[in-house]
């Protein structure tokens, strides 16, 4: 996986960088004309609701997920961006980040289970913040 700034964010929460499988996207932003960039560098936001899924099942036969955290993700200059299917639950399937040899370019694939999915390339990736996200139990 390319370098992404701020990696350590998730690492530090999840001891690794986390599976998306499963994970939700609450948010897109598209930037353009961000004061302090240079010019024609898009950038597009995406805050994702993750999680760890563990191997524990609870009383109700439901795996146990920990460490629920909202990440916002920033990928900057931004091309070829195809993006369908946002609605009212964005499940991502996975959250693919390639970087060809020998390219400064960096092909960022979201599969989806359901709801938005998203392509596109991008020079860098940050990690903006991640944080807990509160859970309310179901009963």
């Amino acid at each position: 996986m390319p370098p992404v700034k701020n990696a350590h964010l998730l690492e530090l929460i999840f001891g690794r960088w986390p599976s998306f499988h499963d994970a939700e996207i609450h948010s897109i932003v598209l930037t353009r004309d961000r004061t302090g960039a240079p010019q024609n560098r898009p950038r597009l936001e995406a805050t994702i609701h993750v999680w760890e899924m563990t191997p524990e099942v609870d009383d109700k036969g439901f795996y146990v997920l920990k460490d629920h955290t909202m990440v916002t993700l920033a990928f900057d200059s931004i091309t070829d961006l195809s993006l369908n299917g946002f609605n009212h639950q964005n499940v991502l399937w996975d959250l693919e980040i390639v970087q060809e040899l020998c390219e400064q370019v960096i092909t960022v694939t979201m599969p989806t289970s359901y709801g938005c999915e998203a392509k596109f390339k991008c020079e860098s990736i940050e990690v903006v913040s991640a944080v807990p996200y509160p859970v309310q139990k179901s009963e």
